[in-house]
Order: C-alpha cells, then structure tokens, then sequence
C-alpha cells in the first residue's frame, strides 16, 4: 500500500429499514431527497472506522411514498502518511457498496427503478471522532 493511500478492508450493513408510507401514483415523477452523514474513529496505528449513516426519502409532490434509512459500517486501513481529509474518498467507494442494496429494496417492494441521488462531495466531510 502506498505511504498515503487506503483500501477498505471490511463492509458490514448495521441497519436496512425500508418503509412504504403512501401508495405511488402513476404517470408522476418520483424525487429522492437523501440526508446522509459519516464519523469515522481511529481504531488502530493504520485503521479507521467509517460509520455510514443514510436517510433517503422518495416523494411524489408533497407526498412521501417510502423511505430507506441505512448504516453501514467500513474498516479501512491506511497508509503511514495517510491524510484524514482522504476519508471522505473512502466513503464516495462505500457508497457504491451501498447502491445495489438500496436497488434490491426498491425492486423486491415491486416500485419503479430509480436513480439514487450521489453524495454531493463539495459540501460533505466525514466527522473525525477521537
């Protein structure tokens, strides 16, 4: 591993929740608003802990027709002159492992595919517990 680099090392879903509220009504789009936030802690010399923490809730209008809320956890190792801003690339990857298990929910309660929205990184960063 390179003196600054990472790789996730293990993935676990702590918490899936998937609730229908409304029925969905035909011919109307569906938005997704999401709220998602991160903390990571230091576990060892060269390993974090990620927390994942995503709330995602789909709308027709006014209406919330369902929502997901999910928490993942990631054990990532690092290099020896790993930054802690580089955390926040770690979680963009976590979230790739989190996108086909959000599509498996969505499929198997019979709703529409749907394109979940992508962590928006401009404005995110990961928390650092010590």
């Amino acid at each position: 591993m390179q003196p600054n680099g990472f790789q996730i090392k293990t993935i676990q879903f702590k918490k899936l929740d998937f609730e229908r509220v409304e029925e969905l009504r035909e011919e109307i789009d569906l938005d997704c608003g999401s709220a998602i936030s991160a903390v990571a802690k230091k576990n060892a010399e060269n390993e974090y802990v990620i927390q994942l923490n995503v709330n995602l809730s789909f709308k027709q209008g006014d209406m919330e027709i369902f929502h997901i809320r999910l928490v993942m956890i990631g054990t990532v190792e690092v290099g020896n002159a790993f930054k802690e801003s580089l955390l926040n690339n770690a979680v963009l990857i976590m979230q790739f492992y989190l996108q086909p298990i959000v599509e498996q929910m969505i499929t198997i309660a019979k709703l529409p595919p749907l394109d979940l929205p992508f962590i928006d990184f401009g404005e995110f960063e990961v928390k650092i517990e010590s």
